[in-house]
């Protein structure tokens, strides 16, 4: 009974929250086709150098055909060090260390949104908050499976641990909870960069808001943690500050009308209510809608109401706080509309979210807390208050249900070794663990090809050797290298005159050259970007080591001073009595165990009937209007979506088109899409280099792949009847694949879909 006493409350909200983590406990391993599988990678190899002895490496040198690649160096990194307290677990790989941190997240976004509530309105609006927090579909689906964001989705837990940590500390400055709350605004800078920017600015508003309409007496100190805890994250900020134009960042903030271009990622106010639809096994890639969720827009919005009602008659009190998690949960919403396009324009910062969407998960953690503050109100009106909180933990279970259907991954992820990584490399998937060259250094003009003498010895699991040997052979020169430690290679050089060292490593502030142990200049080799060494006539020893840069020692001062600080804070506070907290009165929680487990009762057998989502197989069970058109005997196009409705001249035309490959695909097709008027003239067309988003060599045999369009109409179009044809081609050879009837006979080279309808203005 002391334990349940004691931790009780949190064990019981785990509990409420496993299905959001069935998932990840139910299937082994991990999927390939997501950016889990990166965030794999990328935790191997920084594996590899810590256990090699580099605690805090900022250069990855295996990465990017074994040229080296910096994402270290700018890439939040405390995602990957919780995974390596699991890597270096007996037993567990990088690939179970990465599922382990992806269920953490959601376990402290449960745990930390509850004890925020808890400690504000009672035991039962925390349980209900933290269900609507962690059973958003964004938290719950998109986050940690559509997309496999590990850093992004590790951060909405840690955010929701922070502002636990934060409202402690403004009740009762303890030693600990200064700490926790230090170290709360540290982890969301250092979890994810952009998520960092929108979760400490709304820190910030909270904070503010206290000191000024909440009148919290200890503002001073929560601004003072907030101040503290971003300095001791200043060794990763300050350097991805100040040496921002070291790498090419063109491709972070994308070109109008490009994939990262913000503006094509805003979404509707239907599409934030619409309710999520039901998963596909047979696809690909499952449809799912950025939404907010039935549950956590109807509870929030319920608290929002309360709020607004609270503030209408002036009842300060009680209105404050929710107030304020109404306005900024208000805020994130208009954001993600279209409206927002001059605010996303006018602030700098904000087109490197790139995606308005994002701003999802923090959005629904605020009307996760206005949930629970809403079970608090209705708590308290009568008789029938108790029923409120199984009622909404109920609805939110269950409407959570059909994204617990994720469809199941292959049980053997496969190697995470150095030869794994460049043998992906190698076939286009991505390089440096990236698809857009985020971080390759700004010095690199050219992307040199692959190197065979570095991919022999990644191929081979070993450090490659990168010396350039015509550089040496040119002079009549030999050198031989040894490996110090992975970022430390010392080269033993013999030359009968001076000449150029050249290595196959590209050049980046922090590398550093000593000759017989005295630092000289390098220089760089362009266009390739590689690093060169003047090197004296005679015999000498070159150590080429990756070091530190001015900006990244003040970092690491700046971070020293700010432990200093924390500690010094903990000692003033130890053992100094402030008021006592509130006692939280006790709460019935027959009620939510009894939800718990119906629910679960209701899920066991629905899983394994698989009620609960589609498996498409000969037909798109999806598709508003299924198809079975032969492609060259290569593709089935099994189904489209277009609109019903009449269009008109400047409007978007939205299409979706379901293939499916008849047997593996030797070439890699384009998709083309054109819109003729009634004389065959093309007034519209949309094309796509990989139809579905990657090549079509990949393509399963035993799924279908779903490719979407959004064609624009010209402004000028004339109102009239046109045809919506669709077809495959070899875009690099100029020839289209056939379309065959169901004798084999040739029908045309495009299919001619649907007749569209637009009208005048």
């Amino acid at each position: 009974m002391r334990f349940w006493k004691q931790y009780g409350d949190y064990a019981l909200v785990l509990v409420i929250c496993l299905l959001a983590a069935w998932p990840f406990l139910a299937y082994p391993s991990l999927p390939t086709q997501t950016d889990a599988e990166l965030h794999i990678y990328r935790l191997a190899e920084l594996s590899r150098l810590v256990r090699g002895g580099l605690l805090y490496p900022r250069w990855s040198p295996n990465f990017y055909f074994g040229y080296g690649y910096p994402i270290f160096n700018y890439y939040a990194p405390l995602s990957y060090y919780v995974g390596l307290l699991f890597d270096f677990l007996p037993v567990v790989q990088p690939v179970g260390a990465v599922k382990a941190v992806f269920v953490l997240g959601l376990g402290l976004a449960a745990v930390g949104t509850f004890g925020t509530v808890r400690d504000l309105w009672g035991r039962p609006a925390g349980w209900v908050a933290a269900a609507v927090y962690v059973y958003a579909p964004y938290v719950q689906y998109v986050d940690p499976h559509a997309r496999g964001v590990l850093a992004e989705s590790f951060s909405l837990g840690v955010w929701a641990m922070a502002l636990w940590a934060f409202t402690r500390l403004r009740r009762q400055p303890t030693a600990a909870n200064w700490l926790a709350a230090v170290g709360g605004m540290a982890a969301i800078v250092l979890t994810h960069n952009l998520m960092a920017m929108v979760l400490a600015g709304v820190l910030m508003g909270w904070v503010v808001w206290s000191a000024v309409v909440g009148r919290a007496p200890y503002w001073p100190v929560l601004l003072a943690a907030y101040g503290v805890g971003i300095g001791l994250a200043a060794f990763f900020w300050l350097p991805v500050g100040l040496e921002r134009n070291a790498i090419n960042v063109a491709t972070v903030v994308g070109e109008a009308g490009s994939h990262f271009d913000f503006r094509q990622h805003f979404l509707t106010l239907g599409e934030l209510l619409a309710p999520s639809a039901w998963l596909d096994w047979g696809a690909s890639d499952p449809a799912y809608r950025f939404n907010l969720g039935v549950a956590q827009w109807a509870l929030g919005g319920l608290g929002m109401g309360f709020a607004l009602w609270r503030t209408a008659r002036r009842q300060w009190l009680h209105a404050a706080e929710p107030l304020f998690f109404t306005l900024a949960a208000l805020l994130l919403v208009a954001l993600m509309l279209p409206i927002s396009t001059a605010v996303w324009e006018a602030i700098p910062l904000l087109p490197y979210i790139q995606f308005p969407w994002r701003l999802l998960g923090p959005a629904v953690s605020l009307l996760a807390i206005l949930a629970g503050y809403a079970m608090h109100e209705l708590g308290q009106m009568g008789r029938y208050g108790w029923a409120a909180v199984p009622t909404a933990l109920a609805s939110t279970l269950l409407v959570a249900l059909p994204l617990t259907q994720v469809a199941p991954w292959p049980a053997d992820f496969g190697e995470t070794t150095m030869a794994r990584i460049a043998y992906l490399e190698t076939r286009g998937r991505w390089l440096g663990t990236t698809s857009t060259s985020d971080f390759v250094p700004a010095t690199v003009d050219t992307v040199s090809e692959q190197n065979g003498q570095l991919l022999e010895g990644l191929f081979n699991n070993r450090t490659p050797d990168r010396i350039n040997y015509w550089s040496v052979d040119s002079v009549g020169a030999t050198a031989t290298w040894s490996e110090v430690s992975p970022l430390h290679w010392r080269y033993q050089i013999a030359s009968p005159q001076e000449f150029t060292f050249r290595l196959f490593l590209f050049a980046f502030p922090g590398w550093q050259a000593r000759v017989d142990g005295q630092p000289v200049p390098t220089d760089i080799a362009h266009p390739e970007g590689f690093l060169v060494v003047p090197m004296p006539a005679g015999e000498h020893v070159l150590d080429i080591e990756f070091g530190d840069t001015p900006p990244r020692t003040a970092g690491w001062v700046i971070a020293a001073v700010s432990l200093l600080l924390a500690g010094g804070g903990a000692w003033w506070w130890r053992g100094r009595v402030w008021p006592a907290a509130v006692p939280l009165a006790t709460a019935d929680w027959r009620p939510v165990i009894g939800v718990t487990a119906v629910v679960w009762l209701l899920f066991l057998p629905l899983n394994a009937t698989g009620w609960l989502h589609y498996n498409s197989t000969a037909e798109v069970a999806v598709a508003a209007n299924p198809l079975q058109v032969d492609m060259g005997g290569q593709i089935y196009l099994q189904g489209a979506d277009w609109p019903t409705r009449p269009l008109a001249a400047g409007d978007i035309l939205p299409l979706t088109l379901y293939w499916r490959a008849q047997k593996p695909l030797e070439i890699n097709y384009q998709a083309f899409v054109h819109l003729l008027a009634a004389d065959g003239r093309l007034v519209a067309q949309g094309d796509k280099l990989n139809p579905g988003e990657f090549p079509t060599r990949r393509w399963p045999l035993d799924k279908y792949v779903r490719d979407t369009y959004t064609i624009p109409l010209p402004a000028d179009l004339p109102p009239g009847r046109y045809q919506l044809a669709v077809g495959l081609w070899v875009a690099a050879e100029g020839w289209r694949l056939p379309v065959l009837t169901a004798n084999g006979e040739q029908s045309g080279d495009s299919y001619p879909l649907v007749e569209i309808v637009v009208q005048g203005n």
